[in-house]
């Protein structure tokens, strides 16, 4: 072996400042296992080695950051809308936050639409109002929503009062029905209202025994009702299905 071979070797490598030993070697193609003889026969100096050792670190850290570069010029897409979509999540939960953070807005706007909404039922809406009134004492909006309760307490109030108020009347008719029913003083229309749907007991307790009876009607004769024709008072037939009133007739004159 001769020297040349390390001799051209250490000239690709002069930009170093190194030289190789000089040894013997194989002419031919430069391959790992040349360099490995070289080594070996000790045409190498230290710092050569190194040099060598250095370069090929080098060069093998280039190629890994060309390769880990392409992928990340790949991935970049991806990663871009994975950015995005990270943010959109975040400004979301940002503003669930802030919902979280002012309750009492959310829930005074639910109690507006439910106070402006016709169908709701006044219970509910009263429910409503008195819930936050009472939740949110020092909210900004605590006066209308005392406004809004005062309101449909006032609106149940007067629906309150009406139902009274009609009820009393009804039972006032009521009475003065039963009066009239008593003293005889009813046209036959009156009679089928008043009477329908009574049982037997109860009509026994309101205008007596019949004067006859059978399992389908009774009678009861005497001044009744006024015959319309005639202008006469006549007696009245009471009609019964199960127990019940279903109908009543005037008994004709010639009864």
């Amino acid at each position: 072996m001769n020297c040349r071979l390390a001799l051209s070797f250490a000239a690709a490598f002069a930009a170093f400042g190194l030289a190789p030993s000089p040894v013997c070697a194989d002419s031919g193609q430069m391959t790992p296992e040349h360099l490995d003889m070289l080594d070996k026969a000790g045409c190498f100096t230290p710092g050569f080695k190194t040099a060598v050792r250095e370069l090929v670190d080098s060069k093998q850290a280039a190629a890994e950051i060309a390769t880990e570069q392409k992928k990340l010029e790949l991935q970049l897409p991806g990663l871009q809308q994975q950015a995005k979509d990270a943010e959109a999540k975040a400004e979301a939960l940002r503003k669930e936050l802030a919902t979280y953070d002012h309750p009492e807005e959310s829930d005074f706007t639910a109690l507006q639409n439910r106070m402006n909404d016709a169908n709701a039922k006044p219970e509910d809406q009263i429910a409503l109002a008195q819930a936050y009134v009472w939740t949110y004492p020092a909210s900004p909006h605590e006066s209308e929503a005392q406004q809004y309760l005062e309101q449909i307490q006032k609106k149940l109030a007067d629906e309150s009062q009406a139902e009274k108020d009609a009820e009393a009347a009804r039972a006032a008719a009521h009475a003065k029905l039963v009066q009239r029913a008593q003293a005889r003083d009813l046209s036959v229309s009156e009679w089928r209202d008043f009477l329908r749907d009574m049982s037997q007991n109860d009509l026994v307790t309101l205008i007596g025994r019949p004067t006859n009876q059978t399992e389908d009607y009774w009678t009861y004769s005497g001044a009744w009702v006024t015959d319309p024709t005639t202008q006469k008072r006549v007696g009245i037939q009471i009609n019964f299905n199960a127990g019940r009133v279903l109908s009543v007739d005037e008994i004709p004159p010639a009864q």
